[in-house]
């Protein structure tokens, strides 16, 4: 063998260990981002699974208002599409592009109101040329009003609730190896709802982020 025959032959093994040697770290490449994301899948099927089996928590805040916390679900898409279908039949029908989806929140509330009035004078409503004497009734504050209308023979009325919501959203981020300094990524999501509304209690709400 000359010594070109052997420099070349050297110089082919380089080559083929330079081969081996990236085609290691490829797949230690690989093999990373495939743990990391199977981790971060593990952590959502966890955090949604926390969400489920929470539900909404009801707690009181100042001047007896009541709050609902609820923790976060992450969905991607496609299970949206499988586990939403009626909210999103609403979605579609708001004219909105569903892939353009973010976050959908939705909320329930239950509203019971004491009434009590004073009946106003008596009065005379006139209905095809018929005078017809009827008793008015009011009652109210910032966040509701009712009136009625009662005669010998019926009672009409009208009642209008104003609700107040106050929502917001807070995040806890993980900590490198769970205690030093604040990483990037999300440990949890929740949302809180209040509504100012007094006569008001919400029952339950719901905080989904669509995953692209």
């Amino acid at each position: 063998m000359t010594k070109g025959d052997r420099t070349e032959y050297r110089g082919a093994w380089a080559l083929l260990v330079l081969m081996f040697i990236a085609a290691i770290f490829l797949l230690i490449a690989g093999q990373r981002y495939e743990i990391r994301r199977l981790r971060a899948e593990r952590d959502t099927y966890k955090g949604n699974t926390e969400a489920l089996l929470l539900d909404s928590r009801a707690y009181a805040v100042r001047d007896s208002l009541q709050a609902a916390k609820v923790q976060s679900l992450e969905l991607t898409l496609a299970e949206y599409k499988r586990f939403r279908v009626n909210d999103l039949a609403l979605i579609e029908d708001l004219d909105l592009r569903v892939k353009d989806l973010s976050q959908v929140n939705a909320a329930q509330a239950r509203t019971i109101l004491e009434l009590r009035s004073t009946p106003r004078d008596t009065f005379v409503i006139v209905k095809d040329s018929i005078h017809i004497p009827a008793l008015a009734v009011h009652c109210g504050d910032a966040y509701y009003d009712f009136d009625g209308l009662v005669t010998k023979e019926q009672f009409t009325g009208r009642v209008e609730i104003r609700d107040s919501l106050l929502i917001t959203e807070s995040v806890e981020y993980r900590r490198f190896l769970g205690f030093l300094w604040r990483t990037r990524k999300v440990k949890s999501r929740q949302m809180d709802v209040v509504n100012r509304n007094p006569h008001s209690k919400i029952l339950d709400i719901e905080h989904i982020i669509i995953r692209k």
